[in-house]
């Protein structure tokens, strides 16, 4: 089921939302759960019985995993880390099976043309990325048995424990809003409020603040997104056929499709913050302003923060803690410690961040570009000559450099990313540097100019959704990022007739585009 399914927004969660705040009150938080879970289930089957039994499959495996892992002794004992270690092999087995064994077979087998694999030759099944994630993320914390894993499962001990644990932890993976497209949510941010004494209960600020939510994300998806997608599409698959077009109409289409991917997933974030806040839940953010970025590295601090995070806590801090002591041991000299210290896993961090969008040569050397311009930028803000310059300038000029130095390369990666094969992409780099303004431009340049336009003043002058719900605590903060934008824009919703008439203009305009229904880009990562 799709958040932009009019079965979904005006059946599905209207009814769910209802038996949920019947059953909560009268039979507690298991009877919430129970609520949450079989919707859950239910939000889920349209995408078939075989990814419904995967996913089942997965999160009682997990359990069972996590459940051995609390129940025996010992912090490091040689049963505890095969148990963790059997649970991680499953949990990045599986992907990998699903996800990436036809493409790396492709290869080993002989396919040297492995760039014209894709994700669409394969049928991933949806959301394994992000709930396998999630569950190799709880494991772990269950392996170093960290107390809010302790406190949500609670005492396991006879049957009735066990199987409310069970019900804890499989809420905890499948509840809808996240379940197909993220964020990937931590334990420590899920436990404290489902343990409150106000989950289930019915809070009308919690209503209006997840409306709004929605009527954001849905107007991103349905009237920005949907209507960017056509003019990239015909950009990207005339140029993809080998035929020759205007410098003008490849940046269109590298520009649009730069605004198309962020606002179908920033819109998909927010209808899954909005759909949780619904039920009294707050998600972390993963959304925060990336388009208005001023380098790489606070690029990666505003862009899918839930995946970011979690690489970076399960890749890149073990390989560099572990980097570091090796070039301390050994006293190695300043370049080969930072190489195993801060290149090296840099590099390995993209480079899974790119695979874990799928099995695709494009996505393999975005991540190399992406891996290497992080770190040079890394050593450029550590040297005194940048340190003095931060000194000495002015922060808006510094700013506006930064925006205007990351932009076009920016946009030309995710020309890469948006391509099917190197080679494409190699045709298209060569269209959006020729030169050439007198080739073929397959699209209207006043209607497609004039979308991708709006969009970008959208995302320049306007606030982000958890900016403009920030009187509410709209979402947990992931980072401490600094609100960009002018202030005379940075308004902020209240619930007002004034901003319900806004606020509902926004919803009408979507769904009179609502019938179209394109998946999300996302569902295929």
């Amino acid at each position: 089921m799709l958040f932009t399914d009019p079965v979904f927004l005006f059946l599905f969660l209207p009814i769910v939302a209802a038996i949920f705040y019947w059953v909560a009150p009268r039979f507690g938080a298991s009877g919430a759960f129970i609520v949450l879970i079989l919707a859950s289930m239910v939000f889920y089957s349209p995408w078939g019985l075989q990814n419904s039994l995967l996913l089942f499959a997965s999160f009682t495996v997990n359990f069972i995993v996590s459940y051995w892992l609390l129940k025996l002794p010992g912090a490091n004992s040689w049963p505890r880390w095969l148990l963790h270690f059997f649970g991680q092999i499953y949990n990045f087995g599986t992907l990998f099976w699903f996800k990436y064994s036809a493409f790396f077979g492709h290869i080993f087998t002989g396919g040297a043309s492995g760039g014209q694999f894709s994700l669409v030759s394969v049928a991933v099944p949806i959301g394994i990325s992000f709930y396998t994630f999630q569950q190799a993320m709880f494991l772990l914390e269950t392996y170093r048995r960290d107390p809010h894993v302790i406190v949500y499962m609670g005492k396991l001990e006879g049957a009735v424990n066990t199987l409310r644990a069970y019900l804890r932890y499989t809420v905890f993976v499948v509840f809808f809003p996240h379940l197909v497209i993220g964020p990937i949510v931590y334990l420590d941010e899920f436990q404290p409020q489902v343990d409150s004494k106000q989950f289930g209960l019915f809070k009308r600020s919690n209503m209006e603040v997840g409306l709004v939510f929605l009527a954001l994300g849905l107007f991103k998806k349905v009237v920005l997104a949907d209507n960017l997608a056509p003019i990239v599409e015909t950009i990207f698959s005339t140029s993809e056929r080998g035929i020759h077009i205007s410098m003008i109409a490849a940046w269109m289409g590298a520009i649009g499709y730069y605004a198309q991917l962020y606002f179908d997933f920033s819109g998909y974030a927010d209808m899954a913050l909005g759909t949780a806040r619904m039920f009294g839940v707050r998600y972390p953010m993963n959304f925060y302003s990336p388009l208005k970025a001023v380098g790489i590295i606070d690029y990666y601090r505003r862009w899918h923060i839930s995946l970011t995070r979690v690489i970076s806590r399960f890749l890149y801090a073990p390989l560099s803690t572990e980097g570091t002591r090796y070039a301390l041991r050994n006293k190695l000299s300043w370049v080969p410690k930072q190489f195993l210290s801060v290149w090296l896993p840099l590099a390995i961090n993209f480079e899974i961040i790119a695979l874990w969008h799928g099995a695709r040569w494009t996505f393999i050397l975005f991540g190399v570009i992406h891996g290497l311009w992080y770190i040079t930028e890394t050593q450029i803000r550590q040297t005194k000559r940048f340190k003095k310059f931060a000194r000495e300038s002015s922060p808006t000029l510094r700013a506006w450099a930064g925006r205007a130095i990351l932009f076009v390369p920016m946009v030309a990666t995710f020309a890469l990313f948006r391509s099917t094969t190197i080679p494409s992409f190699g045709h298209f780099l060569g269209e959006l540097f020729s030169g050439d303004i007198h080739g073929i431009v397959p699209v209207s340049i006043r209607r497609s100019g004039a979308i991708i336009a709006a969009s970008f003043a959208v995302i320049w002058l306007l606030p982000n959704s958890v900016e403009f719900l920030r009187r509410y605590r709209p979402a947990i903060a992931t980072y401490d990022n600094a609100m960009y934008g002018w202030r005379m824009f940075l308004v902020a919703w209240r619930p007002t007739w004034i901003w319900s008439i806004i606020v509902a203009a926004m919803m009408l305009a979507a769904l009179y585009y609502i019938g179209r229904q394109p998946p999300f880009l996302y569902m295929g990562f």
